[in-house]
């Protein structure tokens, strides 16, 4: 699994958490799930936790996590300037502490922390995506707000 999908796993989690907290109990079952088909659970599969249709509940965790990866591949597109002054490993780095990997800063590292105007197009975009993935409008605000609420206190 790359960095990247260990701190999308990482934020889909805390997005899940705040937002569908219910879920959590199957969260392992269905990121998993979600990360050996490759599917959003959207239109590509009716099985996509071995329920088959008649379980007609559509989870958020699948979407989330592509709802981070989209995102956090975003951020990391927008951080390149970051990664001239300081190399890859710093825009690694706070991926990583976006998507809440754990890595600390080190003594005198500042990485920057997300604006309001950044914030807001990250929620934006989350929202865009999460309706592509034919989420509707209110859950899909409601994940957006989620992701935005745990990159910013991450």
């Amino acid at each position: 699994m790359s960095d990247l999908d260990s701190a999308a796993l990482a934020l889909a989690r805390s997005t899940v958490e705040r937002a569908a907290p219910e879920e959590m109990p199957i969260f392992a079952a269905a990121s998993e799930a979600y990360l050996e088909g490759g599917d959003s659970g959207r239109g590509g599969s009716d099985d996509v936790l071995g329920f088959g249709v008649e379980a007609a509940v559509i989870l958020l965790t699948p979407i989330a996590i592509e709802v981070a990866k989209d995102v956090l591949g975003y951020l990391k597109e927008q951080v390149t300037e970051l990664a001239s002054k300081k190399g890859r490993e710093g825009v690694d780095a706070l991926i990583a502490r976006l998507g809440g990997g754990g890595k600390e800063p080190k003594d005198g590292d500042d990485e920057p922390e997300l604006s309001k105007e950044e914030l807001e197009l990250v929620r934006t975009r989350a929202i865009q995506k999460a309706k592509q993935l034919k989420l509707s409008d209110d859950r899909a605000t409601l994940l957006a707000d989620s992701l935005v609420g745990s990159l910013a206190t991450a």
